[in-house]
């Protein structure tokens, strides 16, 4: 069983599609491989994360969330980036022995994002890896 969820949103197609290439590439070089789960939104990651656990107990090591959230003109922001990253760090004290990683990228514009994908995605799916490395030590 060397199998990774990686929980992604639907926002910002493009970008998201890059995170998961660069994702992808780092657990095939590990030689681990990637099932894909899509939400709506950054909010409901999480939620559908723990459903794809629940239905499949003892198939996934690790779990890797990709969303992005840039800042607006409202209170919409701290409102997404508040409830995204408590939630999936609720998720992770409820299932011990799985590794999770947040890579839900929080911006102000796109160029910070367009700054930060790579980067952060390459080094968030490489330190999952380490995580699930300590777990099985």
């Amino acid at each position: 069983m060397n199998k990774i969820l990686i929980v992604h949103t639907s926002w910002y197609n493009e970008y998201i599609n890059t995170m998961i290439q660069v994702a992808e590439e780092a657990f095939e070089l590990a030689g681990y491989s990637a099932d894909l789960a899509t939400a709506p939104g950054s909010i409901e990651l999480a939620a559908l994360a723990k459903h794809k656990l629940v239905k499949n107990p003892d198939k996934f090591l690790g779990v890797l969330f990709l969303g992005i959230v840039i800042r607006g003109g409202t209170s919409h922001y701290e409102l997404v980036t508040n409830e995204t990253f408590s939630s999936i760090g609720s998720l992770s004290m409820s299932y011990p022995s799985i590794s999770f990683i947040n890579n839900v990228i929080c911006v102000e514009n796109k160029e910070q994002l367009e700054e930060r994908i790579m980067v952060n995605t390459k080094n968030n799916s490489n330190a999952l890896l380490k995580l699930i490395n300590e777990k099985s030590s």
